[in-house]
């Protein structure tokens, strides 16, 4: 389980089309009564995670990634691998020990 806070910067891979990547923003992390859910649903669920999609995609700008008590993530009920993104802005000058 990724340690996620609002703000971070993630990828998100289909288990079954891994070659399909969806770039998001984490908006807010949930509990299950924050995300309106009843107590029966802590036996299947973990966190919900609502993101935002930074790049047109086949899916809805806002979403939410279920992570399960089985620390799988899920997304529109399939199986998802999910990062965090590692944006480094890289410069010809001004970087640490460049001259």
């Amino acid at each position: 389980m990724l340690n996620l806070q609002a703000g971070d910067r993630i990828e998100l891979f289909y288990e079954d089309a891994p070659a399909t990547t969806i770039r998001a923003t984490v908006g807010r992390l949930l509990t299950d009564r924050e995300e309106g859910m009843g107590i029966e649903v802590k036996d299947y669920a973990a966190c919900w995670i609502e993101i935002s999609v930074d790049e047109p995609s086949d899916v809805d700008a806002k979403q939410v990634v279920l992570l399960g008590t089985d620390f799988q993530y899920w997304l529109n009920g399939r199986t998802v691998t999910l990062r965090k993104r590692q944006d480094w802005l890289v410069r010809s000058s001004g970087a640490p020990g460049a001259r």
